[in-house]
C-alpha cells in the first residue's frame, strides 16, 4: 500500500511539472491593438518643454520611411535601418526560414508596428522616433570576421543627435553608441526593443517580456504589462524572447534600470544608460537561443535558455543529442537513441523498482489478511505487516525511490528537447517534417495525432504490465494516466512525443523481459 501510494505521487508530481511547464509557464499573447497614427516623416523637430526635456509631437510612435533603407548585409542577418529614428525596420536571420519550406522566406524578428526597436527614449516624454537623421552611406556588406559601422546624424532644437550602429560579420550581436550634445541634454537615454512577429511564436510557447534582474530571470505577457508595468532597478538585459529566438537590449556596462510598460497597447522594454560625457552605449543580441550562440555573446545573455531545476541534466543531454545528429544526420533517429542510451543506464534502477513491485504483489494476500485480522488494533497491524515486510525482504519504499532518481533525468531530457532550436524545421520521417510542431497525418482532410495516440496506447500498454497493488480506486486511477498524458500532449512538438513514446516502448520491453526471467 506505502510503495503504491508513493509511486502514484510521483507519477502525479511529473503530471504536475509537465503541467507547470504548459498551463503556467506558458504565456498567452493576445493580439495587439492597433496603436495611435504616427508622424509622418517629415514632422517638426523636437521642441523643448516641461523644463528643457525635448518632447516631440509624438512619443515612441512614428511611421517608417520607406524610401532610402539603409541595408547591412552579414553572414548572418540583414539588418534594414531606416533613416527617420534610425530605428531597425526589418531584422532577418539568414539560416532560418519562417516555415518548413526551405524555400520560404527567411525568418524576420521585426514587427511592423507603429514603435520600432532601437528608439532612444530622451527624457520623460521624448523620443527620436520621428526626427530624420542623415546617414553616412546607404549599406554595407560585411564577410567573415570584418566589422563595419554606419554613422546617423540628426540635429534638432537644442538637441544634436549621433547613433552608431556596429556590426560583425559573424555575430547576431552589435553596439549601438549615442552622442548627445546642445542644451537641452537629457541625462540618461533609453533603447527601446518592441515584440517579435506574432508567427514566430509557436502555439505552445508564446512571446513574452524578459530581463535579467540581478540573478532573478523575469518573464511577463503582454497582458500582464498591459495591466501592470514593471520598473526594474539592475538589469544586465532586457528585451523579448519566444522559444527559439531572443531580442534583448543590453547596457554598456551593465546592470542598468528597465522598465516592461506599454505604449499605445503595445508592448515595450526599455533599458536607460546614464549619459556620460555625451555618451550612451547599448549591445543588442537579436538571434537564436541557442547555447553555443548565446555563451559566445556572453553579458548573461545564455540566461534567456531556461531548462528548469534540472538544468545540469537537460544540458548534457542536449550536447549529447547534438552529437548523435553529427553521426545519424537525423534529429528523430539522434532523439531515439539517445533516449535509448539514457534508458540503458537506468536499468539497475528500474530493475530494483520491477523486482521491489513484484515481490510486494505476491505478498498482498497475507497484508490482506493482517488488516482483517488486525482491523481493530493499528499499532499490532504495523508491527506485523513491518515483520512481513522483513521476512520477504521487501521495503515498501525501495521499489519507488528508484523511480525518485529517474524524474530529474526524465524531466531533463524533456526540457533539453523543449529548448532545442536544432529541432526547428527538422525532419524525421513519413509525415513528420517538423519535429517542433505537433504531428499530424492529414486523413480525409483531417490532422490525425497518430505519435501522440501511440504514446497514449503505450502508456496503457506499460500500467497494464506493471504489477498491480494497492486498492481498486488507486489501480484505476493509474489506468486512466495514458488519457491524461494523451489529451497533455496532443499539442506538444513531435520530437517531445517521440522520445516519451521510444521510452515507453523501451519499458514494455523491458518489463516484459523481466516478466519472463522472474516467472
Amino acid at each position: 500500500m506505502e510503495q503504491r501510494r508513493l509511486l502514484l505521487v510521483v507519477v502525479i508530481s511529473l503530471v504536475i511539472l509537465v503541467s507547470y511547464n504548459e498551463l503556467v509557464l506558458k504565456q498567452y499573447r493576445h493580439p495587439r491593438p492597433a496603436a495611435a497614427p504616427g508622424l509622418p516623416a517629415d514632422s517638426p523637430p523636437l521642441a523643448p518643454v516641461d523644463g528643457g526635456v525635448p518632447k516631440p509631437a509624438s512619443d515612441l510612435t512614428a511611421p517608417s520611411d520607406g524610401q532610402d533603407l539603409i541595408v547591412v548585409e552579414t553572414d548572418l542577418v540583414r539588418a534594414v535601418l531606416t533613416p527617420v529614428g534610425a530605428r531597425l525596420k526589418n531584422l532577418y536571420l539568414k539560416q532560418y526560414r519562417r516555415s518548413v519550406d526551405p524555400d520560404s522566406d527567411m525568418l524576420n524578428l521585426v514587427d511592423d508596428a507603429a514603435i520600432l526597436p532601437l528608439t532612444l527614449q530622451l527624457g520623460p516624454k521624448a523620443s527620436d522616433a520621428a526626427l530624420r537623421y542623415k546617414p553616412d552611406r546607404t549599406g554595407m556588406e560585411l564577410r567573415g570576421s570584418e566589422r563595419g559601422e554606419i554613422a546617423f546624424i540628426g540635429e534638432t532644437a537644442g538637441l544634436r543627435l549621433e547613433k552608431r550602429f556596429i556590426f560583425t560579420a559573424d555575430n547576431y550581436l552589435f553596439l549601438v553608441e549615442t552622442r548627445v550634445s546642445g542644451p537641452e541634454t537629457p541625462q540618461s537615454v533609453g533603447l527601446v526593443m518592441t515584440p517579435m512577429p506574432v508567427d514566430i511564436a509557436s502555439s505552445r510557447v508564446h512571446e513574452v517580456a524578459i530581463a535579467l534582474d540581478g540573478h532573478s530571470l523575469i518573464q511577463e505577457s503582454a497582458t500582464d504589462l498591459l495591466k501592470k508595468p514593471q520598473d526594474l532597478r539592475a538589469s544586465a538585459w532586457g528585451g523579448f524572447g519566444v522559444q527559439y529566438f531572443l531580442a534583448a537590449a543590453v547596457p554598456v556596462p551593465p546592470p542598468a534600470p528597465s522598465s516592461m510598460t506599454a505604449v499605445d497597447g503595445l508592448p515595450v522594454v526599455r533599458i536607460d544608460v546614464p549619459v556620460v560625457q555625451g555618451e550612451a552605449k547599448f549591445a543588442v543580441f537579436m538571434g537564436p537561443k541557442a547555447p553555443d550562440i548565446l555563451a559566445r555573446a556572453g553579458l548573461g545573455l545564455d540566461r534567456a535558455l531556461d531548462f528548469g531545476w534540472f538544468w545540469f541534466v537537460a544540458i548534457p543531454l542536449l550536447q549529447g543529442m547534438k552529437w548523435l545528429h553529427t553521426v545519424t544526420g537525423n534529429y528523430g533517429v539522434s532523439i531515439i537513441l539517445l533516449t535509448t542510451i539514457v534508458k540503458i543506464a537506468t536499468i539497475p534502477l528500474t530493475r530494483t523498482t520491477f523486482r521491489n513491485m513484484r515481490e510486494m504483489q505476491r505478498i498482498q494476500p497475507q497484508i490482506q489478511k493482517l488488516r482483517e485480522r488486525f482491523k481493530d488494533d493499528q499499532v499490532a497491524l504495523q508491527k506485523e505487516t513491518m515483520e512481513l515486510y522483513r521476512r520477504h525482504h521487501v521495503n515498501p519504499l525501495s521499489g519507488c525511490l528508484p523511480m525518485v532518481l529517474q524524474l530529474p533525468i526524465f524531466v531533463g531530457l524533456y526540457n533539453a528537447l523543449q529548448h532545442a532550436i536544432e529541432l526547428r524545421h527538422a525532419p524525421f520521417a513519413l509525415w513528420i517534417n517538423d519535429l517542433s510542431a505537433p504531428d499530424r497525418l492529414m486523413i480525409a482532410g483531417f490532422g490525425v495525432p497518430v505519435l501522440t495516440i501511440l504514446m497514449g496506447v503505450s502508456m496503457f500498454v506499460q500500467q497494464w504490465l506493471t504489477p498491480q497493488q494497492g486498492d481498486p480506486t488507486q489501480q484505476r486511477m493509474m489506468m486512466i494516466m495514458p488519457l491524461i498524458f494523451t489529451f497533455m500532449f496532443i499539442n506538444f512538438p513531435a520530437g517531445l512525443v517521440l522520445y516519451w513514446l521510444v521510452n515507453n516502448v523501451l519499458t514494455i520491453g523491458q518489463q516484459y523481459w523481466m516478466m519472463r526471467s522472474s516467472a
